[in-house]
């Protein structure tokens, strides 16, 4: 009589086929990094690889990069979470090309979070077809592939499902390991940077928490309770590093402003039948081919199906009555978001724009987001249900073989074409200006034409220039309110941010406030030359881009000798606005200055401004020798900034905000040295909490271990 054996490859592969499917599948959607090309196409150009760069060049160099002068003149780049600075896989960069790695972590990630989901299924008593119909509905469903543009979505995606692994587990078992799972995979969901998808993100886990803890008896409810709260907070705790220092530069950024509803509702779906999208995501064409016909941009609005074959499955998920509570709430969750995807439409948008919290986000489609966590359980769970309730044993053999098979291929064939790749090579192309400028020394600040493109917006940060322009999610409000007058020549007409102004050049380089930004060097191409009197072209790009040097441009120091006090920040910015602003005769303040005579002081003579070199001695710190003639403002063109510290000859000097948006110290008359320091005690704060709570954590594992060892003896 023959038997199967329990060992070897042959059962092995019978017994691990779905997730070998779905392992399979994830490698061919995800191959450029297999095959040595790396992704490098919209935001992959134009924001993480010059961000990505520039963090990676800081960090080799033994320093974090709590100030940047690649963009805005100056900006916290651990300000913006979304970079990922912390994150520990993103320290890969200091070995490897930030591009290849890039790549190599969107496969990655992919993965994760497919095998997160598996397990979560397999938690909850999925079979191995049905968990791995799971995997692929997340793992190649249209959020993580399309997606890929955007790798601190992709990031934080990949630790939620292994966050509601933790939650089932321990719900089942009581084991300390389990809350190690849960605090270490919500550090590293936040560290990775997608906060705009863990408002949503975290409705689901809410929402699974909240059922694990109701179905439990008694006092029961409260200790579970407890353990996840303590878990949650240990992992918030872990990720304080990066979230003081960007919680206070938030309050610096324009989402402080919040946003006019127009902005806030912008890629909200534009009609109910939108709804199909989340069975055919290719509904209204596919950009990658270049026939999307829908309301831009499809990976906003139509990136959130999970496949047409797990959505089928999912209605079979509320036949069963274990646990059919927890499948309407999680079920309810998703229409909501599905309500708030339609924006002003919907009617819920309107309702909750009024909160703190989502008056500053744009985009509702994103709601959405909840569908993608929520839909791959509800297949599963749909799957095994259909599966039970079929009477024929060979349909009941073959349904789940099946629809792991059809799954694969459907999403394989519907993202054929997305995410284009390249050699790591093309990458590093650049305008033969820039190599110019590189070979012949680069004092001054150097911008590009906003006519070459946005990619080029953070190029100082790529090719290690200084910079007077940028494209963040996150840039320092003032400083960008500044571009925004130097272009329209007045200052911001709303209240609220009403515009996408993340990636704000330069185009009006006439104003004096280009000059004020010591813009030294414009590189544009050749059919726009700079406006302006004081341009010169010096080098005539072979592609079509030159370089322009700017004569009139001030030295990053300077002195000046009159006043002119604004009330608040709204007067400064019309100061700075108005047709008469010369900054090397005048300094905006916002209070008055011991001894720097007003603007409008007849009795006291005007001075010539002193210009002064300066000389910087690292990252954080500058230092300027003055020789001012009477009391006077010393300006220094970067951003005012909190952390910033100045002395004048070793002395505490008050920190000044100077036309608007820029730092300036007073000094009396004589040689003086001007030193500012950059101190960041919110990474220094955070730091300190991370820490206490990695020790914590440490020990958590070490007494799981203990426990685990303790439960072996035991049986």
């Amino acid at each position: 009589m023959l038997t199967r054996t329990r060992s070897g490859p042959g059962y092995l592969l019978r017994r691990w086929w779905p997730a070998l499917v779905a392992a399979v599948a994830i490698a061919i959607q995800f191959r450029a990094p297999l095959l040595g090309r790396v992704y490098w196409f919209e935001d992959v150009q134009a924001y993480f690889q010059p961000l990505y760069h520039a963090a990676a060049r800081a960090m080799r160099a033994g320093q974090l990069p709590s100030w940047e002068l690649g963009a805005w003149s100056g900006q916290p780049l651990l300000g913006d979470p979304q970079i990922g600075i912390l994150y520990p896989l993103n320290w890969l960069w200091l070995w490897v090309s930030p591009m290849r790695l890039y790549a190599w972590l969107q496969l990655a990630h992919a993965a994760w979070a497919a095998a997160g989901m598996y397990m979560v299924a397999r938690a909850r008593g999925r079979s191995r077809e049905a968990s791995a119909v799971a995997a692929l509905a997340i793992g190649l469903g249209a959020f993580v592939v399309l997606e890929t543009r955007h790798a601190m979505f992709v990031a934080t995606t990949a630790w939620l499902p292994w966050i509601l692994w933790g939650l089932e587990r321990y719900a089942k078992e009581r084991r300390l390991e389990h809350v190690v799972v849960i605090a270490a995979s919500t550090a590293m969901a936040i560290l990775a940077g997608g906060w705009s998808m863990l408002v949503f993100g975290g409705a689901v886990i809410g929402v699974y928490a909240l059922a694990r803890i109701v179905e439990q008896p008694g006092a029961q409810r409260y200790r579970l309770a407890g353990a996840f709260a303590a878990a949650a907070l240990i992992g918030v705790a872990l990720s304080a590093a990066q979230l003081l220092p960007a919680l206070q530069h938030a309050r610096l950024s324009p989402r402080a402003l919040g946003l006019e509803y127009e902005a806030a509702a912008s890629y909200a779906w534009p009609s109910w039948r939108y709804l199909l999208t989340l069975l055919v995501p290719t509904l209204y064409g596919d950009d990658a081919r270049g026939t999307y016909s829908g309301a831009p941009d499809q990976w906003e609005l139509c990136g959130y199906a999970v496949g047409a074959v797990a959505t089928v499955l999912i209605p079979f998920a509320f036949l069963p009555r274990e646990r059919r509570g927890e499948r309407m709430a999680i079920f309810a969750c998703c229409v909501a978001a599905i309500i708030l995807a339609r924006g002003e439409g919907g009617g819920l948008h309107p309702l909750l724009f009024r909160l703190p919290l989502f008056g500053s986000l744009r985009c509702p489609a994103r709601a959405l987001y909840v569908w993608t966590l929520a839909a791959p359980l509800l297949a599963a769970d749909g799957l095994d249900s259909a599966t039970e309730r079929l009477r024929n044993p060979s349909l009941r053999a073959w349904l789940p073989r099946i629809a792991v098979v059809a799954l694969a291929a459907e999403l394989l064939i519907t993202w054929r074409a997305e995410n284009p790749s390249t050699t790591l090579e093309a990458t590093r192309a650049r305008p033969a200006a820039a190599d110019w400028l590189a070979a012949h020394g680069r004092p001054g600040r150097m911008v590009t034409d906003v006519h070459l493109g946005q990619r080029f917006h953070n190029a100082g940060l790529l090719w290690n220039f200084d910079s007077a322009i940028g494209y963040s999610s996150l840039p320092i409000w003032r400083y960008l309110h500044l571009l925004w007058i130097a272009n329209h020549g007045r200052v911001y007409p709303h209240a609220r941010i009403a515009d996408d102004l993340t990636a704000q050049g330069l185009w009006r380089f006439s104003s004096p406030i280009v000059d004020l930004l010591g813009v030294t060097w414009v590189v544009a191409p050749r059919d726009r030359p700079p406006d302006g009197s004081g341009y010169e072209r010096v080098f005539e790009g072979p592609d079509g881009v030159d370089l322009w040097r700017n004569r009139d441009a001030y030295p990053r120091a300077f002195v000046v000798y009159r006043a002119h006090v604004a009330g608040d920040e709204a007067a400064a910015a019309q100061a700075v606005a108005a047709a008469d602003f010369h900054p090397s005769r005048v300094a905006i303040v916002e209070q008055p200055v011991e001894g720097v005579p007003d603007s409008n002081d007849v009795e006291s003579p005007p001075m010539p401004t002193e210009l002064h070199a300066l000389t910087r001695a690292g990252r954080y710190d500058l230092v300027v020798e003055v020789a001012a003639r009477a009391p006077g403002i010393v300006v220094i063109g970067e951003p005012w900034y909190p952390g910033w510290r100045a002395t004048v000859d070793g002395k505490p000097a008050e920190l000044l905000r100077a036309d608007y948006a820029l730092r300036g110290v007073r000094v009396d008359a004589g040689v003086h040295v001007v030193a500012m320091t950059f101190e960041d005690e919110p990474l220094f704060h955070g730091e300190a909490i991370s820490l206490t709570a990695l020790v914590l954590l440490v020990g958590l594992t070490w007494l799981a271990r203990a426990e685990r060892k303790r439960k072996k003896k035991e049986d």
